[in-house]
């Protein structure tokens, strides 16, 4: 065991009676994230000593808070869901509301797990706003990594950027706070900016986070085991092999350190991932089966549709693609009945990449179709969840005014300048990001600025694309789209190619990496013709990075009736007609 460990478990034992409880409870604290299993056998001893002794109440909701958080730890996310409400009555009950924002998160991290959104998202903003009306820095912290987590997971990635900068600025003020209630993850929060880093393909930014996050003075058993797992999932895309096989061994040497079989299975699920892309056929088969096991018992239903692509993809590895088309087709079924569109859209890419390889243009067309029906729900379901945000927070700011209007003179002494004017910040950048993304739907509809003066560069990706061409279509000059097949390139050198593309581009072009195996370049004021020389441009660029001497480009020129979506679609019908004439391959890669 531990030392650390070992210590704070003897300090639980020794402190007298007489001593704090406050003194108990923060020993408990640092144990939940590291060492759930052991924190819940302390949580179970410290209910009986509160039974027998005159507990506060302050001391009682504490440890309800604490015991919440472990549950979550533990991957008892039902269990929390209701402590979490029956916490949150009781403070209100006792007007204790400071307590409060910790039992919302509580609620909101546990939503998270079983991917409600919906619930989650008015949850967190509502912690958020208790937190700063009660002056708690660690239930704000918390809030903002989950928030920031949670945007990355939907592609908000400026809204999760703020979030995430701010929680690190304020960590410090932890220390200031007056009642201890539960203290958030230093390291998780470093490792959650190194995850959205990771997200947007910027590898050594999220490398550096990182390891920021494996030197936090928290990063001890389960906490350690997990930063290792994702850094060796970083690296390895990094193209640091080497250092990725080291942090891989380490983690794997942690594992006992997971007390829940559920966290466990999530685990052996991502070590699977990456024993997969290693090239580590018989161990990445060895650890899926574990975890779907686990997943099967727990009726995990997304995580196990999950592990089967994965299943699938290690039969394709395996030359069994009898047995991986089986398994695909029954991580669709759970899929579409989940309505899990993300997931969706690459499993129909699966499908639709080894049809291709297998020249049945009309089954891969098939299920192209299928994906970009997937995206455009996917969109849907995203743009729903941010609009929904959004509704909850002007619900939450229109609340907090009327608050502060009725409350003012008695909320003056409590304010502390360093906290206020960080969580002021917060609220400045949520309205400029609100005023943003209002002023962009007004744009669409109605648009009388040019690019430059809108700061293109400024948007997400995404939105650069849509604005470029609704500005080629305002301005009726041509503009034509390429879409080039990655597939044949390694995952860990597709960053690099992008770079080498970029540079031989103008700077009006767009460039952006829409899937995995996928790259979409959009050329302003460029004909057919024009993008076939681009592409004549651009082929030797990518032959010297893919292991094939075939570059897979399509080209679609704009018409006025066009969406991004449907350019992108009649670039693929282009790029598979372009393959009938192909020399068919003899083996199927699995998409990553």
């Amino acid at each position: 065991m531990d030392l650390r460990v070992l210590a704070l478990s003897l300090m639980l034992w020794l402190i007298p009676a007489v001593a704090s409880a406050n003194d108990r409870l923060d020993a408990l604290s640092e144990l939940i994230y590291q060492y759930p299993s052991k924190a819940q056998e302390q949580i179970a001893l410290l209910e009986k000593q509160q039974q027998s002794e005159n507990t506060s109440d302050i001391d009682k909701l504490r440890l309800k808070i604490l015991k919440c958080q472990n549950l979550l730890q533990l991957g008892e996310n039902e269990a929390a869901i209701n402590l979490a409400q029956l916490g949150d009555a009781s403070a209100k009950q006792l007007k204790l509301d400071q307590a409060r924002p910790y039992f919302l998160n509580c609620q909101a991290d546990a939503n998270i797990n079983y991917d409600n959104i919906r619930n989650a998202l008015p949850l967190l903003d509502s912690a958020i706003n208790l937190s700063r009306r009660y002056q708690q820095p660690q239930a704000l912290i918390d809030a903002l990594r989950l928030r920031g987590q949670l945007d990355t997971d939907t592609e908000n990635f400026s809204s999760s950027i703020e979030d995430l900068r701010i929680a690190i600025d304020l960590y410090p003020e932890i220390k200031n706070q007056t009642q201890n209630w539960f203290a958030p993850s230093q390291a998780y929060i470093y490792a959650a900016m190194g995850n959205l880093l990771y997200a947007t393909n910027d590898m050594p930014q999220a490398m550096y986070y990182t390891n920021l996050a494996l030197r936090a003075p928290d990063a001890k058993g389960k906490v350690m085991h997990v930063l290792l797992r994702n850094a060796a999932r970083i690296a390895f895309d990094n193209n640091e092999r080497e250092y990725s096989d080291q942090l891989e061994k380490k983690s794997k040497e942690l594992l006992p350190e997971i007390g829940s079989p559920l966290e466990l299975a999530y685990s052996y699920a991502i070590l699977a991932s990456i024993a997969l892309d290693k090239g580590n056929i018989d161990t990445a088969e060895e650890y899926i089966s574990i975890s779907i096991n686990t997943f099967k018992m727990q009726n995990q239903r997304a995580a196990m549709m999950r592990s089967t692509r994965l299943l699938a993809q290690i039969r394709f590895a395996q030359h069994r693609d009898q047995e991986a088309l089986s398994l695909m087709n029954s991580a669709i079924e759970q899929g579409e009945d989940l309505k899990q569109y993300t997931d969706l859209k690459w499993f129909y890419k699966i499908m639709s990449d080894y049809y291709v390889t297998h020249d049945d243009f009309k089954q891969a067309y098939t299920f192209l179709d299928k994906r970009y029906h997937a995206t455009e729900l996917a969109n849907e379901a995203i743009n729903n969840t941010r609009l929904l945000q959004f509704k909850a927070r002007l619900h939450q700011q229109g609340i907090q005014q009327t608050t502060n209007e009725n409350m003012a003179p008695h909320n003056t002494e409590r304010k502390e300048f360093g906290f206020d004017w960080a969580y002021s910040s917060l609220f400045l950048v949520g309205l400029f990001l609100l005023g943003g993304a209002i002023w962009y739907f007004i744009d669409r509809q109605n648009y009388r600025t040019s690019t430059d003066d809108l700061n293109v560069q400024s948007l997400p990706p995404l939105q650069q694309l849509e604005l470029t061409l609704h500005s080629a279509k305002q301005g009726f000059y041509p503009l034509a789209i390429l879409l080039l097949n990655a597939a044949q390139v390694r995952q860990v050198d597709v960053s690099p190619l992008l770079d080498d593309l970029q540079h031989k581009l103008r700077e009006q072009d767009r460039l952006l990496r829409y899937s995995m195996d996928e790259i979409v370049i959009v050329l302003p004021y460029t004909s057919g013709q024009g993008a076939q020389k681009v592409v004549e441009q651009l082929s030797p660029i990518v032959k010297a990075w893919q292991s094939g001497d075939k570059v897979s480009f399509g080209i679609a020129v704009m018409q006025q009736f066009d969406t991004l979506e449907s350019l992108i679609k009649r670039a693929s019908v282009n790029q598979l007609a372009k393959l009938k004439d192909s020399e068919p391959h003899n083996h199927y890669s699995p998409a990553k």
